[in-house]
């Protein structure tokens, strides 16, 4: 069962690392990526970020490389997020690849397929 406050800080989390990722990250593999949600624990100890990058499909092994560069950029993260959100703790950030959109999409061609 989620709290409310772990709902809002996961909405004030994805507002603000969407930001710090249009703004202060200058590497353009970076610069489609959207964050489809966050979720955060109860304890506000972790915060899982899924991402997609827009107008690019993805395979599981591509995804692998770009949470490792994510996972490079949570400290950085966390470090701005400190700066500009007034919480006791800024949680530690884990970075998912979003497979929800590729998901339906291949329910959609398979749907197209049956026509």
């Amino acid at each position: 069962m989620t709290s409310n406050r772990s709902e809002k800080i996961a909405d004030l989390l994805k507002r603000e690392v969407s930001l710090i990722i249009n703004k202060d990250v200058k590497d353009p593999r970076f610069q489609n990526l959207n964050i489809t949600t966050v979720k955060v624990t109860d304890d506000i100890g972790i915060a899982y970020i899924y991402y997609t990058i827009v107008g690019k499909s993805i395979k599981k092994n591509e995804s692998m490389i770009e949470e490792r560069l994510l996972k490079k950029l949570s400290g950085m993260i966390r470090s701005k997020l400190s700066k500009s959100i007034q919480i006791r703790r800024i949680p530690k950030i884990i970075f998912k690849f979003d497979e929800s959109i590729e998901y339906s999409r291949n329910i959609e061609e398979l749907l197209k397929d049956l026509k």
